[in-house]
């Protein structure tokens, strides 16, 4: 759940209780003026009775008076809160329309619609509380906006750090505010220019790298052609060719590692294979049963899986103790089967550098063919999965590994 989200929630949740509060105050405030206003209507509406039946005219507004009554008009009540029929007439107190509430009193002909004046008072005082929690409500929803408003600004640096994390890493947060927010901000654009720099002079480094290490390593090969042929000879040869194509490989996993990219594109299954046989060299091409089931489309950087593919195949040319090898190709997912005893070690193991297992029908590599293979399906969100069955090492990339 996010921060926004936490926010939001507990202003709702502190908007709906005192929306609850003010509501039964409300009730409360209303209840009791309603009971003042009822005991004391209720004594004067006795007194007036009395009065109707022995007083009139100027005599009985003075009286009244000394009530705090004044005469009103008639008017339509909006609910009754008493009414009392009496012997000579009624007795009834209502609310108007208004809000205000009146005492209405009839005495065989006479009728009497009476307003207190001191009422008012009572009544403000719970206009008061009420409006008190109106203003707590408008406070509590301006403090909320006020707090989004002041953390708007992490949504903005977030989306800047997802972005680099996907390699955009000149991208900067232009938050410049000053508080701990745009303390965060400017921390995080320090930190993306110093990994932007490393990250710089580490492909830089790889290139210089390799160029340098080629370098020596084909003109080594180009001086033993010079030589005459012998057994020392081809073993220098054999040597030059491990160690430019340990190089390759080292330079590979670390591209791999340095760059968070890859170039896409869309391509059929068949294009990837043709490929990745082409990268094998193979002098004998009856070593390996091609079997495509179904032809499909997968997008990914296809010099990088071409890698993958070339990778398993020429491990299952390697560790087969019976040829041919079989490439399979069915939905969604490319199989590569080999013949052989099963693993010495768990394949987790295997797929950790410089790991490989004893039996092999050539001395050739140095365990990071796998490795790679690894790094390259986990780029692209595909998965690598393995198992032996009836005597059968089967490694397969699924493209879709949620089916």
């Amino acid at each position: 759940m996010s921060i926004f989200t936490k926010i939001t929630s507990l202003f709702l949740i502190s908007l709906t209780l005192m929306i609850g509060i003010g509501y039964q105050i409300d009730t409360i405030n209303t209840q009791k003026y309603e009971a003042l206003v009822l005991q004391k209507y209720l004594l004067d509406g006795r007194k007036i009775f009395a009065w109707m039946a022995i007083t009139s005219g100027n005599e009985l507004e003075g009286k009244l008076k000394t009530l705090n009554l004044t005469k009103t008009s008639p008017s339509t009540p909006k609910r009754y809160i008493m009414q009392q029929p009496h012997t000579f007439g009624l007795f009834e107190i209502f609310e108007e329309q208004s809000g205000d509430y009146i005492l209405h009193v009839r005495y065989i002909d006479e009728e009497l619609y009476l307003r207190d004046t001191t009422l008012g008072e009572a009544k403000k005082d719970g206009w008061i509380v009420g409006s008190l929690v109106a203003l707590d409500i408008a406070v509590l929803a301006i403090i909320f906006f006020i707090i989004l408003r002041m953390l708007s600004p992490l949504r903005s640096i977030a989306s800047s750090m997802r972005k680099f994390a996907t390699g955009d890493y000149q991208n900067r947060s232009n938050i410049h505010s000053h508080d701990e927010i745009g303390e965060v901000a400017h921390t995080y654009n320090e930190m993306a220019r110093t990994i932007e720099n490393l990250i710089l002079s580490r492909e830089e480094l790889l290139r210089d790298v390799g160029h340098e290490l080629r370098t020596p390593i084909s003109r080594g090969l180009f001086a033993l052609e010079q030589i005459p042929s012998s057994s020392a000879k081809e073993m220098i040869k054999r040597s030059f060719v491990e160690l430019d194509q340990l190089t390759q490989e080292l330079l590979e996993i670390e591209k791999l590692q340095a760059t968070n990219t890859i170039d896409t594109q869309t391509f059929s299954v068949e294009t990837l294979v043709l490929e990745a046989l082409s990268k094998l060299h193979l002098i004998d091409e009856s070593a390996i049963t091609i079997e495509i089931k179904t032809n499909f489309s997968l997008t990914g950087d296809l010099k990088y899986l071409t890698l993958a593919l070339k990778n398993l195949l020429d491990n299952a040319l390697k560790y087969t103790d019976e040829l041919p090898i079989i490439l399979e190709i069915t939905m969604n997912r490319i199989s590569v089967f080999n013949h052989g005893e099963p693993l010495e070690k768990e394949f987790e193991y295997l797929l950790t550098p410089f790991t490989r297992q004893e039996h092999s029908r050539t001395t050739q590599g140095f365990g990071l063919g796998l490795n790679i293979v690894s790094k390259i399906i986990n780029k692209h969100g595909f998965s690598l999965v393995y198992h032996y069955d009836n005597g059968f090492h089967c490694f397969s990339i699924i493209t879709n590994p949620q089916h």
